[in-house]
């Protein structure tokens, strides 16, 4: 863990960031070993596995149920900032970080983190803003199984032919991925489309530009994704804070 803490600090400093110490606090599941667990959360937890296991059930087929269906418009036409103000009640119900925090929450805790870390790249600051957009499904009718959940690759995949090229469990990433990509240069819908999968499953079938794209943007977004979850974690700017960079990506209505 220390030695890719440190891998992910050198690229950060390689790129021309200046790396600021963050002080966050543990989640409630960081408690001692020793002592017992509330049963709220053990029942969080145990609720969190049922829709992994569903998750990991999966097929090929499923896959391509859900991308035809979601070719289709679920919301309509809407401004990106509406859109998020929509994770706003949205609960994650596999995770066991964050608990009961909203996804919006989420969100703004990952920028902030970026921004106190001297990080002004506005299309990272845009990444995570957005990167769990795709969680608004959770107040639609869908399964949680097909929403949330990290993504490995199924079925018969080719070693080195590609991220692109596979199949991978179909969740949140691969609708936001396919909603914004044509806004968002490539490395940034690139890291929305794959920022949940499993990297060591991944790898063997990663051409050089997923390489790539992993070591410069996956896995030091990470740092902030993971890395800023705590049910302590107040974020001290709201989303009106963003609107002019979020306009300034998404000038129009898109559909949702």
């Amino acid at each position: 863990m220390k030695l890719a803490k440190k891998a992910v600090k050198s690229l950060l400093q390689k790129a021309g960031y200046q790396i600021q110490p963050l002080e966050y606090h543990k989640p409630i599941a960081d408690k001692q070993i020793n002592q017992p667990k509330d049963p709220l959360e053990f029942d969080f937890s145990q609720r969190a596995l049922s829709i992994y296991q569903k998750h990991w059930e999966q097929t090929v087929q499923t896959v391509e149920e859900l991308k035809k269906k979601y070719e289709k418009p679920v919301l309509g036409e809407i401004q990106i900032w509406q859109a998020i103000e929509l994770l706003g009640r949205c609960i994650d119900p596999t995770d066991t970080t964050l608990y009961c925090l909203s996804q919006l929450t989420h969100s703004l805790q990952v920028v902030e983190g970026m921004e106190q870390d001297g990080i002004t790249d506005p299309e990272l600051l845009i990444a995570a803003l957005v990167h769990d957009l795709g969680k608004i499904l959770l107040l639609t009718d869908e399964a949680p199984e097909n929403v949330v959940c990290v993504n490995t690759p199924i079925g018969n995949n080719q070693e080195g032919i590609g991220l692109d090229n596979c199949v991978f469990q179909w969740n949140h990433d691969e609708y936001i991925y396919a909603r914004l990509k044509d806004y968002l240069p490539d490395h940034i819908a690139w890291l929305l489309r794959y920022h949940s999968i499993r990297i060591a499953q991944s790898e063997p079938f990663m051409d050089n530009r997923d390489k790539d794209y992993t070591e410069r943007y996956l896995i030091p977004f990470r740092k902030y994704d993971i890395g800023t979850k705590s049910v302590y974690n107040l974020p001290q700017k709201n989303l009106g804070d963003y609107h002019q960079l979020l306009e300034q990506f998404f000038p129009k209505a898109i559909v949702f």
